[in-house]
């Protein structure tokens, strides 16, 4: 079963491959490819979005930072006041220090998962933004295909490289969506 898994992958990246370079013969063929991630990371949303992220991160730190101090504090007044506390009282405060420590583990835990929800958040929105601007770029540059970089290219000449110029079609397509937002609003 694998056998044929693979035989019929490979027929069909060969028939691919037929088809680009009989395609790319033709001299009205116009291919291009991009690096998602230098689009995302360079481009106006993906600058907001990395913002807000690091502004998020800043303040989940900040409460880690207020909580390490609270139970730092706790463990430095156990010890200083444990021979001096009944046994009951020493056991009391010594439940209450454990159940902040367990605390900030759910904390920490909770944090790193909202970060990366907000990140799928972020990713999804600006992919699927950038799925409608591909398009329009692609036909108003009269593109057959656009390629993304890291699936599958292992070489590219550096002039078909169109990150640049899709990064600079995105920033103007939510430049545009904004301002067709504002005056809908009013």
């Amino acid at each position: 079963m694998k056998k044929i898994f693979w035989i019929t992958t490979i027929v069909i990246g060969m028939l691919f491959t037929g088809l680009v370079s009989v395609y790319a013969a033709d001299s009205g063929f116009k291919f291009g490819y991009i690096d998602l991630q230098k689009v995302m990371a360079l481009s106006s949303q993906g600058e907001i979005a990395k913002g807000k992220m690091q502004a998020k991160q800043e303040e989940l730190r900040a409460e880690m930072q207020t909580k390490q101090s609270e139970i730092s504090a706790m463990k430095e007044e156990i010890e200083r006041q444990g021979m001096m506390l009944s046994p009951e009282k020493r056991q009391e405060k010594e439940s209450d220090y454990q159940k902040m420590v367990r605390d900030f583990k759910i904390f920490v835990s909770d944090s790193e998962k909202d970060m990366k929800a907000l990140e799928g958040e972020f990713l999804k929105k600006m992919l699927k933004e950038l799925e409608v601007v591909t398009e329009e770029f692609g036909k108003s540059g009269k593109y057959q295909l656009i390629l993304e970089k890291r699936s599958g290219i292992i070489y590219a000449d550096q002039a078909h490289d169109i990150s640049d110029e899709l990064i600079t079609a995105y920033n103007k397509w939510v430049e545009n969506n904004q301002k067709e937002q504002k005056k809908e609003k009013k």
